[in-house]
């Protein structure tokens, strides 16, 4: 009886959240019933998008991105989107256990026999971090990290400011990047294989500069996965 009590005080002032996207749900439930049917982009995908190649847009004519390939379990839509909303901008670090867990089992799924070195992440200025109070693809590199068995580690420096990506074109987006990052001084990635994490793929543009830097310092190749990424039209 006082368990019970305590139990509908905490759900009245604490309610219980999905694990995924933080919307809240019944005491005994662990994910909303939208995350519960969501389905992961599966089937053949394209290297360069990581859509699934008969949906995939990509030009014969279009730049070879600087990592080998790309993956990501889901779409940027519906609770999905809240998901990478709420753990991003509105302080759900906590989401990204689920998250992790979703990424790692996707990457097993399709970057298989490929032996990596180490897991990193793309990487955030101090004072951004600083308001945040985290950094999100951090926390999906160490959570990954754990499913995998593959170690995370910080290789990456942002060495300037760059104006909010999220009204930017694909042509600005490049630009504001070139030359942002580089690698942390004193590590070593020459010939190592390397998983590269973000939360969400827009234009890939920041994934792309980030593995620029890392083949760049001798990385033999370099691959990346967020946990969603935007539909091309």
């Amino acid at each position: 009886m006082i368990k019970e009590a305590l139990d509908k005080l905490s759900y009245a002032v604490f309610p219980k959240r999905c694990e995924l996207c933080g919307e809240i749900i019944e005491l005994d439930e662990i994910r909303c019933e939208e995350c519960r049917s969501l389905k992961r982009i599966s089937g053949e995908l394209c290297n360069k998008c990581g859509n699934i190649k008969s949906n995939c847009r990509c030009k014969r004519n279009e730049r070879t991105p600087e990592y080998k390939a790309f993956i990501a379990p889901f779409y940027y839509e519906n609770s999905v989107a809240a998901a990478a909303n709420r753990f991003k901008d509105y302080g759900y670090p906590e989401l990204s256990k689920a998250m992790g867990r979703e990424m790692a089992q996707h990457i097993s799924e399709h970057f298989t026999n490929i032996g990596f070195d180490c897991i990193t992440f793309v990487p955030m200025s101090k004072k951004k971090q600083e308001k945040r109070g985290y950094n999100q693809a951090q926390l999906l590199a160490e959570e990954i990290s754990i499913h995998l068995g593959v170690p995370s580690k910080e290789l990456i420096a942002k060495t300037s400011k760059t104006p909010d990506q999220k009204r930017q074109s694909a042509r600005e987006r490049r630009m504001n990047l070139h030359g942002a990052f580089d690698l942390i001084s004193g590590e070593e990635v020459d010939e190592k294989v390397i998983l590269l994490i973000d939360d969400i793929k827009t234009t890939g543009s920041t994934l792309n500069e980030c593995a620029y830097v890392l083949n760049a310092y001798g990385a033999r190749a370099v691959y990346a996965c967020t946990f969603c990424m935007t539909k091309k039209n």
